[in-house]
């Protein structure tokens, strides 16, 4: 039976720990590749600002956000770990997708898409944008240099979800030199990665030597839809 509708993209990574969560749990989705330019009527019944991932379960239960969205999926499982052991390690957990959605999801996003032609490019604003993200990065190292994962003893949802928010990092910028700067998001990164639960639905991505984008106009202006 068919848990429900996903209206996603191919590479979004707010979705990656959802679809994760979705195989490893046998919960059957229903894939909709979203035109975030021109969303579909369906798409917008459910979600007023066409956003992605938006789901749709079968009974008609509609939910938006991507931090509901993967709480709801993993807690179809009552019996899983990936949500702590206690509610201390919970909510820990839940506060950590949360950073990396707001604190360095934002800004990498804000780094990346002037640079692929997907907004309007301005150098000093990718150069912020660039430096926001490292800041916030840097909490992450500092908090891992005791840590194999993001919560507890043991893998979590954060993990799965907070690595792949670093997806355009690791595919764009984060080459040689920035690894070995950052040796703990490196080494707990290429460690979540591996995990089956998450190399099951997204390709492995090639390591970098040197960024694959620097702050240079793109060979294709941005167009507003």
């Amino acid at each position: 039976m068919t848990f429900g509708t996903l209206f996603t993209t191919a590479e979004n990574s707010r979705s990656i720990a959802i679809k994760a969560i979705a195989k490893a749990h046998k919960l059957e989705l229903n894939i909709v590749h979203a035109n975030l330019g021109n969303p579909s009527p369906e798409h917008l019944e459910v979600n007023r600002l066409g956003k992605i991932p938006t789901f749709i379960g079968e009974g008609g239960f509609v939910l938006s956000e991507c931090i509901a969205v993967a709480l709801y999926f993993t807690s179809q499982d009552e019996n899983t770990t990936l949500l702590g052991k206690n509610k201390e390690e919970y909510a820990s957990i839940v506060r950590w997708m949360s950073y990396f959605n707001t604190e360095i999801l934002i800004p990498l996003a804000d780094w990346f898409r002037p640079l692929v032609g997907k907004a309007p490019y301005d150098k000093e604003s990718v150069e912020k944008s660039s430096k926001a993200t490292s800041r916030a990065v840097k909490v992450v190292e500092e908090h891992l240099e005791n840590r194999t994962f993001i919560v507890g003893e043991v893998l979590s949802l954060a993990d799965i979800f907070c690595a792949g928010l670093l997806f355009r990092g690791f595919q764009f910028f984060f080459d040689r030199q920035w690894r070995l700067e950052h040796p703990n998001v490196t080494r707990w990164y290429e460690s979540i990665t591996s995990q089956p639960i998450y190399s099951d639905v997204i390709l492995k991505l090639e390591v970098l030597e040197k960024p694959v984008l620097t702050n240079r106009p793109p060979l294709k202006p941005f167009v507003p839809f």
